[in-house]
Formats: structure tokens, C-alpha cells, sequence
């Protein structure tokens, strides 16, 4: 399995399309680890409306940065590999 994590600080708009790209990757043995990082607004509502079991959502309560929300990912990862996506990037 491949684990994404997705560090997040108010790009909702941009988050969509990294998630979009992850899920149309032919390979499908993955989770993605949405990380915010005490965003103004939740993107919960984004995740469930991908309707996947395979997006998992954290939520700081403070501000910190990317690479905190990085670490977070590692720790919270099942994977057997590790692979990082800003949530203003997209994968081809």
C-alpha cells in the first residue's frame, strides 16, 4: 500500500483537485491523509463528499506547518510507502 499525505492550510478550492488526481492513478492499493493544519474552515465536508473509505481527515487545533502536518501523516500512514502531495499540486 501506498500512503499519500496531503498537508492542508486553506485551499480548499486547490485540495479537490489533488485528490481528484490521486484517486484517477490506475494504481489503487493506497490510503490519502488529508492533513489541515487549522484551516479557517473544516474540510470535512470536502472529504465526505468524495465518498471513499480511502481518505483519512486530521485536524490540528492550532496553527503549526506543513512540515508538523507532514510528520502527522507518517505517524497516522498504513502504508508500506510513503509518498507526498502539496494540496496545490496534482498528479498526471
Amino acid at each position: 500500500m501506498v500512503s499519500i499525505i496531503i498537508p492542508v492550510y486553506n485551499r480548499i478550492d486547490t485540495l479537490r483537485r489533488a485528490i481528484e488526481s490521486v484517486l484517477n492513478q490506475n494504481y489503487k492499493d493506497i490510503e490519502i491523509l488529508v492533513i489541515d493544519d487549522c484551516s479557517d474552515k473544516s474540510m470535512l465536508s470536502l472529504i465526505e463528499s468524495f465518498n471513499t473509505s480511502l481518505i483519512r481527515y486530521f485536524r490540528f487545533d492550532k496553527k503549526t506547518n506543513a512540515n508538523v502536518a507532514r510528520n502527522k501523516g507518517v505517524k497516522e500512514s498504513k502504508g508500506d510507502y510513503i509518498a507526498f502531495l502539496d494540496s496545490d499540486d496534482k498528479w498526471d
